[in-house]
C-alpha cells in the first residue's frame, strides 16, 4: 500500500518527531483526513526516506512520528543509468511548469533553464527568481506523487553561449536539432555508458546554426527525434523517455 508522502528538511528526521510545515499539515488533515495511528512516508530529497506515524495536531501542525529508515528506489538498483541533466530555453510559463512537473516524473536529475538568441520569454532577475521558488515547489510535489526520494535541482537560468562555455564534465552531450546535419538518435547513444548527460532542448524556432554548431564545437552530437516537428516541452520528455528506456534496457543485455 503506498502512503502519503511528505518533504522534509534534510536532517529533520534525525529526531523522533517531526512537525509538519502548516502547509502541509493542513493538506494531510484537510484534504488526505488522515488521523492519529496513519502510517505516512517522509523523504528529505537527498535519498533517504523515512516510515512514519501521525500523532495528531500540535498547535495547529500536525506531529510525526519518525519511525525508520527505509530503502529508496534510488538506490544501488539505479546506480547503472546516467544523470541526466535537461537544459530546455524558457518557454511560456504554462507549459514551462508542465516540462519541469514531467521531467522531475522521469527521473532527471538537473534542470537548467536557458535563455537562447529566439527565447521569446525573457524574464527580469527578479521573475527568474519567483520562478525558481515556483519550480522547486513543482518537483518537490512531482516527487512526492511519484515516488522519488532525490529532488531533482533547479540551476541558476543561464544564456545559452555562457552556459555551454562551461558544460564540462558530461560524457555525452546531446543536441535534439533542424539546425545542422544529425545522428539518429539511436546510433548516438551507443557505445560506452555515459554516466553524466546533457540533454539541451532549443525554444520554439530551434537553436540557430551559429549556436548549434557552438554546442557541437563543445561536443555535443546533434541528433534527430524523428520526422515530426516537436514542442519544446514534448521533445524534451520524448528525450528523457528514450533515455530511461535505452539505458534501462541496455542495463539488462548481458
Amino acid at each position: 500500500m503506498k502512503h502519503p508522502r511528505f518533504f522534509v528538511e534534510p536532517g529533520a528526521c534525525e529526531q523522533d518527531l517531526y512537525t509538519l510545515s502548516p502547509e502541509e499539515s493542513h493538506h494531510a488533515t484537510k484534504v488526505l483526513r488522515l488521523k492519529p495511528g496513519d502510517a505516512v512516508e517522509l523523504f528529505d530529497g537527498e535519498g533517504k526516506t523515512f516510515s512514519g506515524t501521525v500523532i495528531g495536531p500540535r498547535s495547529g501542525r500536525l506531529e510525526i512520528q519518525v519511525n525508520r529508515g527505509i530503502a529508496s528506489p534510488e538506490g544501488p538498483s539505479s546506480a547503472a543509468s546516467p544523470r541526466v541533466t535537461l537544459a530546455p530555453c524558457l518557454i511560456k510559463p504554462e507549459r514551462m511548469d508542465l516540462l519541469i512537473q514531467k521531467a522531475s516524473e522521469l527521473g532527471v536529475h538537473a534542470i537548467a533553464p536557458l535563455v537562447s538568441e529566439r527565447t521569446v520569454v525573457r524574464l527580469s532577475a527578479e521573475r527568474l527568481k519567483a520562478k525558481s521558488l515556483r519550480w522547486q515547489k513543482i518537483v518537490s510535489e512531482s516527487c512526492k506523487q511519484c515516488g522519488r526520494s532525490v529532488l531533482p535541482r533547479i540551476l541558476p537560468a543561464a544564456r545559452f553561449e555562457d552556459f555551454i562555455a562551461r558544460a564540462d564534465g558530461y560524457d555525452m552531450i546531446l543536441l535534439p536539432t533542424l539546425a545542422v546535419p544529425v545522428s539518429e538518435l539511436r546510433g548516438a547513444l551507443k557505445g560506452p555508458r555515459p554516466k553524466e548527460v546533457l540533454a539541451l532542448i532549443g525554444p520554439e524556432g530551434d537553436f540557430t546554426p551559429a549556436e548549434a554548431r557552438l554546442a557541437v564545437s563543445r561536443g555535443a552530437v546533434p541528433v534527430s527525434l524523428g520526422k515530426l516537428v516537436l514542442r519544446s516541452e514534448t521533445a524534451s520528455l520524448y528525450l528523457l523517455s528514450a533515455l530511461n528506456f535505452f539505458f534501462g534496457e541496455a542495463s539488462h543485455d548481458t
